[in-house]
């Protein structure tokens, strides 16, 4: 929980496996299990997650999205909690098929947590806003196998309505990295994220983290 005036700067590693099953042309069933850590011991906190997705692709340019995120985080001795994040949204392309890929993602999700020392629970809602950019190395576009690829987004997390003590809030989020696509069914990335957050909307942004 960011609660300082004065700017932070932590260290975090960030873990994830995915596994993906498309069918019938059109749908893809997915689900991420991510584990999250921040490497400074005096603000120590771990984060387990899973992500159970739904997408349904409507045209060449649009995917809807739905996804079920469920995450415990232990945060410190009096502030563990456990959370269930439904979410919809859409993903739109501008360049698919091309050598550099251009995308932008809209998100809603509705965020619930629950304090496992007092046993409250706490909702709030937040957009998150993306723009994507997949550049191919080695070949036509992102469908190639064998494939080494560059990636950048930015992202923007907008919380309007209650805004709830824990390690998110309103946060800004860049990253870069590189990928590679063996085949159609295996894939490898690696990235850095810079990114700052913020505990109220009108308050500067004081927190900044490193996530590998």
């Amino acid at each position: 929980t960011i609660v300082q005036s004065q700017a932070q700067q932590d260290e975090q590693l960030l873990f994830e496996f995915q596994l993906s099953y498309p069918f019938a042309g059109k749908y893809l069933l997915e689900n991420t299990a991510a584990y999250q850590t921040l490497l400074n011991p005096e603000n120590k906190w771990r984060s387990f997650n899973t992500s159970p997705t739904f997408e349904i692709t409507v045209t060449r340019w649009l995917d809807l999205l739905s996804e079920v995120g469920i995450a415990y985080t232990l945060q410190k001795e009096d502030a563990n909690t456990f959370e269930i994040d439904p979410m919809v949204g859409g993903r739109f392309f501008f360049t698919q098929g091309k050598k550099v890929d251009t995308r932008f993602v809209l998100r809603y999700q509705n965020r619930n947590f629950k304090d496992l020392e007092t046993g409250d629970w706490t909702t709030s809602n937040r957009t998150r806003l993306r723009g994507e950019v997949f550049i191919c190395i080695n070949g036509p576009n992102l469908f190639a196998d064998k494939l080494w690829y560059i990636l950048a987004d930015y992202e923007e997390f907008i919380v309007f309505d209650q805004q709830l003590e824990e390690r998110f809030a309103n946060r800004r989020r860049a990253r870069i990295g590189m990928g590679y696509r063996l085949s159609y069914k295996h894939r490898f990335e690696f990235g850095y994220t810079l990114q700052t957050s913020r505990n109220e909307i009108d308050e500067d942004f004081t927190g900044t983290d490193n996530v590998i």
